[in-house]
């Protein structure tokens, strides 16, 4: 798997307070392309782009920052790792993870252009996760998109919760996802639905707690 950043990247002004380096949208497939000739096995680079969930989450935490205020906190498939560069300056220190190397690489080069020392960015699969890592509260944003990981993500999320953690989770709304909601559905400890602007779905928040 790709360890170095190869897909073109621009800084953007993503909110008032941070600006990251992120790939190019335009750029990404093209080069994805050319990479796949190289790598027939390749996934494509889901990770590369803001979607929708990780925008409200940084709006929900912008309307309820207690959830975050100096915890501990842990980004689980965070991809650029919008909302937990945007609220380094409230958390006590952020783990910001994804499976794909790339995705850390560029985070890392986030965390060294914000001049941040509360948050370090690590390789992290949720199906392998190491039984020493824990957090005060937990940020998944849109995790569930695959009907295939929802047992292992639920498995997952239990097992953080039953540890003490809070999870934040952030998603819109999909019937696929809905026996997933279920499961979860004796650790929901509030809703609350957003509107992204430029956005046509809308995304629910779920925190889950014991």
């Amino acid at each position: 798997m790709l360890s170095r950043i190869v897909y073109p990247i621009i800084l953007e002004q993503l909110s008032p307070e941070v600006a990251l380096w992120i790939p190019d949208a335009p750029a990404v497939k093209p080069v994805f392309e050319k990479l796949k000739l190289q790598e027939p096995n390749l996934p494509f680079p889901f990770w590369a782009k803001i979607w929708a969930s990780s925008r409200a989450m940084v709006a929900f935490l912008q309307e309820e920052p207690n959830w975050i205020e100096n915890k501990h906190v842990l980004e689980i498939g965070a991809g650029i790792g919008f909302p937990s560069f945007s609220i380094a300056h409230k958390a006590n220190s952020i783990i910001i993870s994804d499976y794909d190397r790339e995705a850390i690489s560029l985070a890392n080069k986030n965390i060294a252009h914000l001049n941040i020392t509360n948050v370090v960015a690590t390789v992290l699969d949720w199906n392998h996760m190491p039984e020493h890592i824990n957090a005060d509260t937990i940020l998944l944003s849109d995790t569930n998109y695959e009907p295939a990981a929802h047992n292992n993500l639920a498995l997952l999320i239990d097992k953080f919760i039953n540890e003490g953690s809070t999870i934040i989770l952030a998603t819109p709304n999909r019937l696929s996802s809905n026996p997933f909601i279920e499961k979860l559905s004796a650790y929901i400890h509030k809703t609350k639905k957003i509107r992204v602007a430029g956005e046509e779905t809308e995304i629910a928040i779920f925190i889950l707690k014991k």
